[in-house]
């Protein structure tokens, strides 16, 4: 799952909506919001989960003064008997002194799996900071760790962390460059991780959410996927 840092909330990794923050009651349809998208390749840490085919998701969102919780789904390929892949997550998010931060869950299940060989559904736990600079550009860099006591497939312990740096350009243009490391037991993948890095182009039109992006890894990466890891990819989202 898509988890972007300029909203400080993962996933990833496709689309998780930042943490609500509204001042009156925890129930108003104010802190309820919904969101949809279509991409030509689901790729989360530099991995097409899709086969590099394109992929359907949806969610839906809370948020309170800081608390937020909210589910996602999205179509995958399958690996064992899963249809797709589902996301709870929750937390917290807020701000001290301009640098937001979130502090993080996110459970990611994959309805239809047997479990044969192996369970495939984990969990993370992490958190994140970010900061925007005064300026035109509103320059802004954040970082996020997120670890998982045992990873996909029953895989031992796993820790990701990622680094970003994004600018609001002319016309209401965003451009956002990543640079993460997905640490691995090398014992269960025979490497002990790999780096992903990538780098989009978005923009929003009414309620729509437009972006072309790139993404990819480096050699360790392409063995953890299978084959080469470098592609272009275009999102369309809507969210109410």
């Amino acid at each position: 799952m898509k988890k972007t840092i300029t909203s400080i909330l993962v996933a990833s990794s496709l689309y998780m909506a930042a943490p609500l923050v509204h001042a009156e009651g925890a129930l108003d349809t104010e802190n309820f919001s919904a969101n949809v998208a279509f991409t030509s390749n689901y790729i989360f840490r530099g991995v097409s989960l899709s086969s590099n085919d394109p992929a359907v998701s949806g969610g839906f969102d809370w948020g309170y003064n800081g608390l937020y919780l909210g589910t996602w789904a999205s179509s995958i390929t399958s690996v064992q008997d899963e249809s797709f892949e589902i996301d709870y997550y929750g937390g917290y998010g807020g701000e001290i002194n301009g640098i937001a931060y979130s502090l993080d869950y996110i459970y990611y299940d994959y309805p239809g799996d047997t479990g044969t060989p192996t369970d495939l559904a984990y969990y993370e736990f992490g958190g994140s900071l970010g900061y925007t600079f005064a300026g035109a550009l509103e320059p802004t860099i954040g970082v996020s760790v997120m670890h998982s006591p045992d990873f996909y497939a029953e895989t031992g312990k796993a820790t990701a962390i990622e680094g970003s740096f994004d600018l609001s350009l002319a016309a209401g243009f965003g451009l956002g460059v990543y640079y993460g490391n997905q640490d691995l037991e090398e014992s269960e993948y025979g490497i002990d991780g790999y780096d992903y890095y990538g780098i989009s182009l978005s923009k929003s039109v009414g309620i729509f959410d437009l972006s072309v992006s790139y993404a990819d890894t480096d050699s360790d990466g392409e063995s953890f996927q299978g084959g080469d890891t470098g592609e272009v990819f275009f999102t369309v989202g809507a969210s109410i």
